[in-house]
């Protein structure tokens, strides 16, 4: 019995991966024709009593997990208002708790209950609005830009890129196109259309680029699947196989890069400009090596990033490698391993391709033109206007450079 529920929540999921749009107010009762022409539906219901809970080892194994018998009180739905007991066994519940049911119908009419999900949308809801006020308290209006980007980039990907995939184009082709909307709306909207931000644009897709030709070269070289997890194993049952796992792999790569290749390159056509800026001599050569050295050290630190990230992701799988008898070389061979591995060197690669391609456009652009007072103080938003102060600082300032630099040539 203990495990019952268990096995009917991953035949749920293989019969439709219902219910992704947990969005507004009541969630809707989703209905779904299975793998086996079950109805199925998804409703909101609360619990109302712990029956009883005891332990339940798992056959062939010694993992004891807590079975608790439950009954909730269904809110939607056919069965609204209905009181149904079921068992959980993945959650651990509490009296007032609001959860997700999965109510299946088989064919010969026998009624199947389990809890899908724990309700979470409020605290998520919390924590969105947490962030959005930190940034904009820190930020000011530069962002509400900024975060007026991140959700169209969202919706873009949400809305466009996803279609695109469900309706067979070319997972890789629509992930790099996708990628460069995605470029133009967070940096356009974002930094405002200066040269500094054509050049962070060009540079940053230029590496998306080489960064997917590169993706695409080792994928295919290795010939990876694309069934690296559970989910991956669900969506090419529920699509029948239609989708292009290995490309969308690629895509995933490709999608993943966006964020830190933002950063890194409007960092960089930013330290260009100021250089220009400060010594209105320098010529290509000076903007471009100088600013690089700025790059190199911000690589470093990004690269790093990078790997962690990824490495926080994919820590329970390494915590689970652990425990294996096989040796090192031989696990980084299987392929869970080794898209992992080609995700974080291809995104590394690509990070550190954005640096020089974005620096070498910056400094071909304002090796001749001198940036003003006005692009600068217009182009850099920190939630306030530069006062006069601020604004006889930085003349003399470049005073003081200018200074420097002729007793320097002398």
């Amino acid at each position: 019995m203990g495990l019952h529920s268990l096995v009917m929540i991953n035949k749920f999921l293989l019969a439709g991966l219902v219910a992704l749009g947990l969005w507004s107010g009541g969630v809707s009762a989703v209905s779904a024709q299975a793998v086996h022409q079950e109805f199925q539906e998804l409703v909101k219901g609360e619990v109302i009593e712990i029956v009883s809970e005891s332990p339940f080892e798992v056959t062939g194994t010694e993992t004891v997990v807590m079975v608790q018998e439950i009954r909730v009180l269904l809110k939607e739905g056919k069965r609204a208002g209905e009181v149904v007991r079921m068992e959980s066994d993945a959650i651990s519940l509490r009296v007032g708790d609001e959860v997700f049911v999965n109510r299946l119908v088989a064919i010969d009419g026998v009624e199947h209950f389990s809890v899908r999900e724990l309700e979470r949308r409020g605290p998520l809801a919390l924590l969105v609005l947490l962030f959005a006020g930190l940034v904009i308290w820190l930020s000011g209006w530069q962002g509400v830009r900024a975060l007026s980007s991140l959700a169209v980039s969202f919706g873009t990907i949400l809305f466009l890129l996803v279609p695109a995939i469900v309706n067979g184009y070319p997972p890789i082709l629509s992930s790099i196109l996708i990628a460069g909307l995605v470029l133009s709306i967070n940096l356009f909207f974002t930094h405002g259309f200066k040269p500094r931000v054509v050049a962070a644009f060009l540079g940053t897709f230029g590496a998306v680029i080489f960064a997917g030709i590169l993706a695409w070269t080792w994928t295919t070289w290795m010939r990876f699947t694309g069934l690296v997890d559970d989910i991956s194993v669900y969506l090419n049952l529920s699509t029948v196989g239609t989708i292009d796992l290995p490309s969308l792999l690629l895509g995933g790569i490709i999608i993943g890069l966006l964020g830190v290749l933002d950063d890194v390159s409007i960092t960089q056509s930013s330290v260009v400009q100021e250089l220009k800026r400060a010594n209105s001599s320098f010529g290509f050569v000076d903007l471009y090596q100088r600013a690089l050295k700025v790059g190199r050290d911000h690589v470093g630190s990004l690269v790093n990033t990078l790997a962690f990230a990824y490495a926080g992701t994919a820590l329970p799988l390494l915590i689970l490698f652990s425990f294996s008898t096989s040796p090192l070389f031989v696990i980084v061979n299987q392929e869970i391993i080794a898209a992992e591995i080609v995700r974080i060197m291809v995104g590394s690669i690509g990070l550190v391709m954005a640096v020089p391609l974005t620096t070498a456009l910056a400094a071909w652009y304002f090796k001749n033109h001198t940036p003003s007072d006005k692009d600068v103080y217009h182009d850099h938003h920190h939630g306030h206007d530069h006062d006069d102060d601020d604004h006889h600082h930085h003349d003399h300032d470049d005073d003081h450079d200018h200074q420097v630099d002729r007793r320097h040539k002398n």
